[in-house]
Parts: structure tokens; sequence; C-alpha cells
């Protein structure tokens, strides 16, 4: 939580948040994911969020860009069937 917050203090440009989820309580995560919203809606400010986790990402996302060993390998501006692509993506056998 202390880093989130360090990472605010100020008012950036640009907020580069790497798993910013992991090991917060329910509650801390839903508010931050308002956080993150109502950051990235200014226009003055860019949030880049790097995660695992696919639900939490497109919750606070409006474009995901996947990298695999450098290299983007999708670049997707959310929509209401984001998660299911990615999902599929991901299950590929």
């Amino acid at each position: 939580k202390v880093g989130i917050i360090a990472a605010l203090i100020g008012d950036p440009k640009v907020v580069i948040l790497d798993e910013p989820f992991a090991n917060l309580d329910p509650t801390t995560q839903i508010r931050l994911k308002k956080i993150i919203k109502n950051l990235s809606q200014q226009k003055d400010v860019t949030v880049l969020v790097s995660s695992h986790d696919l639900q939490d990402v497109t919750e606070v996302s409006e474009r995901i860009v996947l990298l695999e060993k450098g290299l983007i390998i999708k670049d997707i501006k959310k929509t209401q069937k984001t998660l299911k692509d990615l999902e599929s993506y991901f299950n590929k056998e």
C-alpha cells in the first residue's frame, strides 16, 4: 500500500504499477481499481499496469498489450469480450 501511495504523490504524468493487486486484501484491491480507473480517465496521466491477472487487467484497462520475450504479440482495445478472448489465447494447448 505504501508503495502505491508513494507512486501517486506529486501528481505524476506517468504511473507504472507492477502487479499492483498482489498481496492486497479484497477491499484494498477494489479501492485501488477505482483509483487506477480515475487516474486513467485524466487526459494528462498515463497509467501502465503490468500483471499476470487477466481479470484485474481487463477491469482497469482500456488497452491491453501482450508481450512475449520483449515483443508485442497483441495490442487490444478493450471490448466486452476481451476477457474471454484473452482466456482463449492463453488456454491454447
